[in-house]
């Protein structure tokens, strides 16, 4: 009798082992997903990057609904290094795009509730100085 019982209890608990490694896997796959999104994102295309999302997500396993999608695109002050370092003769406008996906995972019946939130810092522009900007730059200080 002991042995049945323990072989059952290390059956559910193999079982539950198992979904939670599914559930971490799917979420780390979505993750990617919604990580490439972030290359593409701007003002315009916003609902056909949520209805991708709800499509890979689909394939995942995942339900996904479009108004959990949360999708930002704004200005941003942050620089890299290589823009810090030009910054003196060119200009950069960058925008921060985030998405961030909440949905259900259900282990054994039970709703765990799942947020992804990634975050990128793209440049969309970037400007040389007016000449008068530049010379005085490249010139010093004036005597």
């Amino acid at each position: 009798m002991k042995l049945a019982l323990t072989l059952i209890l290390v059956a559910i608990v193999g079982y539950v082992v198992m979904q939670w490694s599914k559930i971490i896997q799917t979420k780390d796959e979505l993750d990617k997903r919604i990580a490439e999104q972030l290359n593409v994102v701007d003002d315009a295309n916003q609902t056909e990057i949520r209805m991708k999302l709800v499509d890979e997500a689909g394939k995942l396993g995942v339900e996904l609904s479009p108004n959990n999608i949360y999708i930002t695109y704004k200005d941003t002050d942050v620089r890299s290094v290589a823009q810090n370092l030009t910054a003196g003769i060119i200009t950069f406008i960058n925008k921060r795009a985030t998405i961030r996906v909440s949905y259900t995972a259900r282990l054994i019946g039970i709703p765990l509730h799942e947020e992804i939130e990634e975050s990128a810092v793209r440049q969309i522009q970037a400007q040389s100085r007016q000449s008068s900007d530049l010379n005085q730059i490249l010139e010093g200080p004036s005597r």
